[in-house]
């Protein structure tokens, strides 16, 4: 039985990583990033950014690295912190209290 156990927790590193990289890829696939869609959404509000502020945000979000180190980042957030981050949708309120 333990055995069994054992073998069972093991199955289930694979299988998160690769659930993880799947729900990442799928995150990162639409064109550009969120960073982009937000500053044309200010933008229509009357509320466009200068790119100094664009700057800002896309290296306080870790947008300006490559993808792996991206994912490697937000694994370990989630892994280490419990920390899903920020919601930009919603006014950077805590991704964990939505």
């Amino acid at each position: 039985m333990l055995q069994y156990v054992v073998k069972r927790i093991l199955a289930m590193i694979p299988t998160f990583l690769v659930i993880t990289v799947v729900a990442f890829v799928i995150i990162q696939l639409p064109p550009g990033d969120f960073l982009t869609a937000y500053m044309a959404r200010r933008g229509v509000e009357g509320q466009p950014a200068d790119q100094e502020e664009i700057d800002m945000l896309r290296e306080r979000y870790g947008l300006d690295q490559p993808i792996h180190v991206q994912y490697v980042k937000w694994m370990g957030n989630i892994l280490l912190r419990g920390d899903f981050g920020a919601s930009m949708l919603y006014r950077n309120v805590p991704v964990k209290q939505l």
